[in-house]
């Protein structure tokens, strides 16, 4: 993971360097002040992970994450894009499982920028997402964990799942409980030529192998008789 110091504001506004609160003043798409977010958290750290639905392989190849210390980081080490095994036809109320080694965050996320390839849809994405104060909200408070009385825990770990058609959606792992669905302030995927941050990030996946011979014996044999996007994502 490589940091760079964030001079460009959630919506544009241009920071400057100085003895001032570099966040004083500056507003989210919510309109919330970012120095209210970007209060220390209740713990060292939160963790991200990236899992596709079973036999529909993605892969994540790099990762911009702004945070409400109005920090950019630039995730080009990551942990492997998962399959969520009980992922057939919809998302499983489970997901997936961590912990993460690399994929880790100091603050509140503001935005995050995600490059990655779909083997399904033989192209890669950018997916650009803005997260919420609802988010935020989970991610600060305390809950009392029902299976050890007397203890608590935080929304801590986030979900990333990555479909066919360039779907993408957002939880928060909730204990041993299922996994909250987030819901952006606001949400995009671009392709081709439209992708901005992704557009020279080198393909992990061999889109003109696929192209020449197909996709491996596993995926023939899953989709065989189903139709695209072989699931409700």
């Amino acid at each position: 993971m490589r940091r760079l110091p964030l001079i460009v504001a959630a919506l544009g506004v241009m920071l400057l360097a100085g003895c001032h609160d570099r966040r004083a003043g500056v507003k989210t798409l919510l309109g919330d002040g970012v120095e209210q977010w970007g209060k220390k958290l209740p713990y060292d750290h939160w963790e991200f992970n990236f899992f596709y639905p079973l036999n529909l392989p993605a892969l994540v190849t790099q990762v911009y994450l702004e945070d409400g210390d109005i920090r950019e980081s630039i995730f080009q080490r990551l942990d492997p894009t998962e399959p969520s095994q009980g992922s057939v036809r919809t998302w499983s109320q489970r997901v997936g499982g961590f912990p993460a080694n690399f994929n880790i965050g100091k603050a509140l996320p503001v935005r995050m920028t995600v490059c990655w390839d779909s083997v399904i849809d033989k192209k890669a994405y950018e997916t650009e997402i803005w997260f919420s104060r609802e988010t935020w909200q989970q991610m600060l408070a305390v809950y009392p964990d029902t299976y050890r009385p007397g203890k608590t825990y935080y929304r801590n770990k986030m979900i990333v799942g990555l479909a066919p058609g360039g779907k993408i959606k957002v939880w928060l792992k909730d204990n041993r409980n299922p996994v909250v669905l987030q819901y952006p302030a606001r949400q995009s995927t671009m392709t081709g030529d439209d992708m901005l941050i992704c557009k020279n990030i080198p393909n992990r996946i061999d889109f003109s192998y696929i192209e020449a011979n197909g996709y491996d014996p596993f995926i023939r044999d899953f989709i065989k008789g189903k139709h695209y996007p072989y699931g409700n994502w």
